[in-house]
């Protein structure tokens, strides 16, 4: 069976349901639930992304790539030199306050930024074009082709098909065996984050939120 939508999706149907003629447009949606929950709940290698892109000269927005969920570091280039602005980070509120028309400032590089909606804001305009590489926590794509193919690794299917099982007997008011169901995802997502939640030089990664347990409604 092929690692996709469409394989998922029988699965869910075949294996679980044993009914062919259940709504496949629920099972999607809850395919994409799952899967959405898996991103927002652990902060793994799948979950994360990178882009490169140009600060022209003189600005003080750039727009982040639609899939970005929480900037993680960001890199500015520039004559073959690299900085790591990441620390100077501002909460949006504060930053507004201390640089209330950063455009009218006398510009400069990069050094303090913040984001909101979506959009990096510098604390001045940009003296010079340079290269942002931002590494970041994505969103998953939509899951809509048969032929898509989700962020999850295939090694652990059983998650998506599971949790996706679990919300249609919720759906359902089949809350007995939507308990036992839940105990399953918990060993698989156990063994997800066993799996991937792992990096040699740093150790072992930690839930995004330390007070969410893996038990889950």
């Amino acid at each position: 069976m092929e690692y996709n939508l469409l394989g998922i999706r029988n699965q869910v149907i075949t294996d679980k349901l044993d009914d062919p003629t259940f709504d496949s447009d629920v099972v999607d949606r809850f395919i994409n639930t799952t899967q959405r929950w898996i991103f927002n709940q652990f902060e793994l290698p799948f979950t994360e992304g990178r882009f490169s892109g140009v600060i022209a000269a003189n600005q003080t927005v750039f727009e982040f790539p639609n899939d970005v969920q929480v900037p993680q570091d960001l890199v500015i280039t520039t004559a073959g030199e690299q900085q790591d602005i990441s620390d100077n980070y501002m909460v949006f509120r504060s930053f507004f306050k201390a640089f209330p028309k950063p455009e009218s400032r006398e510009s400069g590089a990069p050094t303090y930024w913040t984001s909101h909606a979506g959009k990096l804001y510098l604390s001045q305009p940009t003296d010079k074009a340079y290269q942002l590489d931002t590494f970041y926590i994505k969103k998953p794509p939509l899951l809509t082709d048969d032929t898509d193919v989700p962020e999850v690794p295939e090694e652990f299917q059983e998650v998506l098909v599971l949790g996706t099982y679990k919300r249609i007997l919720e759906r359902n008011e089949d809350w007995d065996m939507a308990a036992i169901v839940d105990s399953q995802i918990d060993n698989e997502i156990s063994m997800l984050d066993n799996r991937y939640g792992f990096r040699i030089q740093h150790g072992a990664l930690k839930m995004k939120n330390q007070q969410i347990a893996l038990r889950r409604r």
